[in-house]
């Protein structure tokens, strides 16, 4: 080993510490249960279309298979957009961009191309091997070149912006998938000098450096490469001892078995996928108050306002005739009796309406005034009719005395 090379192994081992560290203090992890961590994986078998597989790698069980159409490679997670970009093989103008839902459904978006072409004749990221997306970059590698899709809406969408070469390529040759991380990428080298290492890989730059501490087991191709939540390394070797096997390397160094299948001519993976949230609970329906009776309204008293009292109607009857009394006649015997009054049918006074209780007490004078000039218009009557009885009675007497002389 050369002092350079030395020098990058001890990099890479510091870059990688935060991952698969093997201090003490991170030994504890080894016994800790993997965490869920929902993965969409790309299967291939030989020379045929993909599978989709939705797994989750912490406990190896599937929930969904589905069938895209096409050949799909470099897959990556978009977590501001929920959704899976991938590669699609075998279409016109070379490699398209496919997005798949967490339904399964995909989408064609159309070809891949490099920025400042419209239509180009070949998608420059044709036949592509890994991929992986950390904010608005899919980073699509093939051969130890790296290249930097713009995933920005707007003109460079879906274009390469960047294409950095990696170095060394004895450790970059090989690499079939890698999984982003605070700016770096995480792969596995399967080349005669990694032979199963875990390497880091810096976009800018294109330095690729290996971890000591942190190696799967040799195999041809790790087609899948996942990071989990818990810091965990996921990676799928697609053909090992005639099986492909699914394997986790967890921070402590430890590498342990998942799952295996059959062997597969290609995979690739993205994940973590992100939780959906849980469906809101309904609020309650309260339940509808009960019908109270209804509450009597009390009536308002109306206020009497006092009315006029109505003026008396004229009367038809027509006033009673006095009845003519004779004179009497003289008897010398006797004195003359006094001649009977007549009657005279006084005409029926117009009874004035009852003053209501809250009359005034001028209207109630001036009713008792009405009746005492009543009372004293009989009494004069009275008076007169004496006095006329009196002055026929002289008379007839004085009569009486004359002739007798």
């Amino acid at each position: 080993m050369s002092t350079v090379d030395g020098m990058t192994r001890a990099a890479a081992t510091v870059a990688v510490a935060g991952l698969v560290g093997a201090s003490a203090l991170l030994a504890p992890m080894a016994a800790r249960a993997a965490e869920s961590c929902l993965v969409v994986q790309a299967e291939t078998g030989s020379y045929g279309k993909s599978k989709l597989r939705w797994l989750d790698v912490g406990s190896g069980t599937t929930s969904r298979v589905t069938e895209p159409g096409y050949r799909l490679n470099a897959l990556g997670y978009s977590a501001t957009r929920n959704l899976v970009f991938g590669v699609a093989e075998g279409l016109s103008r070379g490699a398209h961009a496919v997005t798949i839902d967490r339904e399964g459904k995909t989408r064609d978006l159309g070809p891949i191309t490099r920025s400042g072409n419209r239509l180009p004749l070949w998608s420059p990221v044709a036949g592509v091997t890994a991929g992986a997306i950390g904010g608005n970059s899919w980073y699509l590698l093939r051969n130890g070149t790296l290249y930097t899709v713009d995933l920005t809406p707007g003109e460079r969408y879906l274009r390469v912006i960047r294409t950095v070469f990696l170095r060394p390529i004895t450790l970059a040759h090989d690499v079939n998938d890698f999984a982003y991380h605070n700016g770096l990428l995480y792969g596995v080298s399967t080349t005669w000098r990694g032979k199963g290492a875990v390497i880091t890989i810096d976009p800018e730059t294109g330095k690729v450096r290996e971890a000591e501490d942190a190696r799967f087991p040799p195999a041809d191709v790790y087609g899948s490469v996942v990071l989990g939540r818990d810091g965990a390394l996921y990676a799928t070797a697609n053909r090992i001892g005639g099986r492909s096997v699914l394997y986790r390397l967890d921070r402590s160094g430890q590498v342990t078995v998942v799952l295996s299948g059959p062997p597969l001519a290609g995979s690739d993976a993205a994940g973590c996928l992100t939780a959906p949230e849980p469906p809101k609970p309904e609020p309650p329906t309260p339940e509808p108050p009960k019908p109270e009776p209804p509450t009597p309204t009390p009536t308002p008293t109306p206020t009497p306002t006092p009315s006029k009292p109505p003026s008396p109607s004229p009367s038809s009857s027509p006033s009673p005739t006095p009845t003519r009394t004779p004179s009497p006649s003289p008897t010398p015997s006797s004195s003359p009796a006094p001649p009977s009054a007549p009657q005279v049918m006084p005409q029926p006074p117009v009874s004035p309406p009852k003053p209501s209780r809250s009359a005034a007490p001028r209207e109630r004078k001036e009713a008792a005034a009405e009746v005492d000039a009543h009372a004293r218009t009989k009494e004069k009557r009275r008076w007169g009719l004496t006095a006329l009885v009196l002055i026929l009675g002289g008379g007839a007497a004085a009569g009486a005395v004359r002739r007798a002389r």
